[in-house]
């Protein structure tokens, strides 16, 4: 089992409609390919934990690097894992406010964004703690 996360700026803002209709195209792809996470939206930035098959989870993020609606993608984590931490879902999902995207660990504004550098693995545990109970209590 492998894992991926990364930080991306949206190059365009992206509307309810955007959204919904990325989600059920993501959704149908993961099931798929066997991928499972989370994706989190909010002024402008995406933070998504991809999992799953080493291969496949390599696949998606190398397709989301080319895709033309992100830029300046960081990248927290690339490394195998004992297992799933969103198994029940192909892609949860939740728009955030701006305070609660200041509530993820390891979130960075968007001035913070052009300095950033790569974090270090033990932000990790406390970021996906965070998004696995936003989802769990407003996710869809």
């Amino acid at each position: 089992m492998h894992q991926i996360i990364y930080l991306s700026r949206a190059t365009q803002a992206l509307t309810t409609m955007d959204l919904i209709g990325l989600l059920v195209r993501s959704r149908s792809h993961n099931q798929q390919v066997g991928i499972t996470g989370s994706l989190v939206y909010g002024e402008g930035q995406f933070m998504q934990v991809l999992e799953g098959e080493e291969a496949a989870v390599r696949a998606l993020y190398e397709a989301i690097v080319r895709d033309p609606r992100h830029r300046a993608i960081l990248k927290l984590a690339d490394k195998p894992v004992a297992g799933r931490i969103f198994a029940g879902w192909s892609m949860a999902f939740r728009e955030l406010s701006p305070a609660h995207m200041a509530e993820l660990e390891g979130y960075l504004t968007p001035a913070q964004w052009e300095r950033a550098v790569p974090l270090h693995d033990a932000v990790n545990g406390p970021l996906l703690k965070r998004m696995h109970e936003i989802v769990l209590m407003r996710g869809i």
